[in-house]
């Protein structure tokens, strides 16, 4: 039970590392837009397209059957409308831009269980340092998606921190559900990653992308959609051990 606790505390001090690095790099980029939070919001939807053509796709296509893939994004979409119509209801929760910060954190809660738990499976190998590496690397894009997505308040700081400590302790969990617990099963796996993406194109496609660029001039948005795919392309490109 201790050695859990230690091998806990330090995944979650890796974790939030990664998304702090990920999320001060954003704050330097934010000068190069003139501080203007919209677009930092649409470069947040780049990064998460990039995800999405680069990572996501190829992997959930090469991997799972189509069916239970097109299941999941369903259930993700119909999760994420029934969330903003609540949100819309909701005046104490409804705060204009906090509406698509709350939606982002729901699609990476979401996204964060079949990653997780399968992480979680391959600690069965104590070893495994290479994916360990991966694993920590990859939420360095969290963090630079938590912190563009968050409007500029004087509470930005703190709420960046806020957010990323709840995520680490979600995703810590749903390591140690893979870890003690046999999930393994295709079909679930197949759903949830399903879920991911319909729950995380939502947000991409929808809420950041289409909703935050209506009133700006569609060649910036363009541009800066493509640089956050790149960025992102290249950050995957290059990452320590990934395949």
């Amino acid at each position: 039970m201790i050695e859990e606790l230690k091998l806990s505390g330090f995944l979650i001090l890796l974790i939030l590392g990664a998304m702090f690095l990920g999320g001060y790099l954003i704050r330097l980029m934010f000068h190069f837009l003139n501080k203007n939070s919209l677009y930092l919001q649409i470069l947040c939807g780049g990064l998460l397209a990039g995800m999405f053509a680069f990572e996501l796709l190829p992997d959930a296509f090469s991997h799972f059957q189509s069916i239970g893939i097109f299941t999941g994004i369903s259930i993700g979409v119909f999760i994420m409308i029934s969330m903003e119509f609540i949100l819309h209801n909701k005046s104490q929760l409804h705060h204009g831009n906090h509406e698509t910060l709350y939606l982002l954190l729901i699609a990476l809660i979401i996204h964060s269980i079949p990653t997780g738990v399968s992480f979680g499976l391959s600690l069965q190998n104590p070893d495994n340092y290479g994916l360990l590496a991966t694993f920590v690397f990859h939420h360095i894009p969290e963090g630079m998606i938590i912190m563009s997505s968050i409007p500029s308040i004087k509470r930005k700081n703190s709420l960046f921190a806020f957010y990323c400590i709840i995520l680490s302790i979600v995703i810590v969990a749903n390591i140690f559900i893979g870890k003690n617990i046999r999930m393994d099963s295709i079909k679930w796996n197949t759903v949830m990653m399903g879920m991911t993406l319909g729950t995380m194109g939502y947000v991409t496609f929808y809420e950041l992308l289409w909703k935050k660029s209506k009133h700006l001039p569609k060649s910036k948005v363009v541009l800066i959609t493509v640089l956050g795919m790149i960025g992102i392309h290249y950050f995957l490109r290059f990452l320590p051990f990934h395949q």
